[in-house]
């Protein structure tokens, strides 16, 4: 059976992981860690794709008028 405990930690600038003392009572073996950490957003991250700028295709002959599955594939509409 796993169980969980949180715990708060610091990590330097030397990336060096700092925990607080663990609880007692915490059996010996191999443990595992998931970090939760506040991403800043940097000049790197980009905004989204506004949808006015997503790329069209050119309607060509079917602008303004019906587009039949049959004009897109075969007489048979496959």
């Amino acid at each position: 059976m796993l169980e969980a405990i949180k715990l708060k930690g610091r990590i330097h600038p030397d990336r060096r992981l700092e925990l607080p003392r663990l609880p007692p009572g915490l059996p010996e073996g191999e443990v595992e860690l998931i970090l939760l950490y506040e991403r800043k957003p940097t000049t790197e991250d980009r905004a989204p794709l506004s949808p006015l700028a997503w790329p069209v295709l050119d309607g060509g002959q079917y602008l303004g008028g019906t587009l039949r599955r049959e004009e897109l594939y075969d007489d048979d509409g496959r």
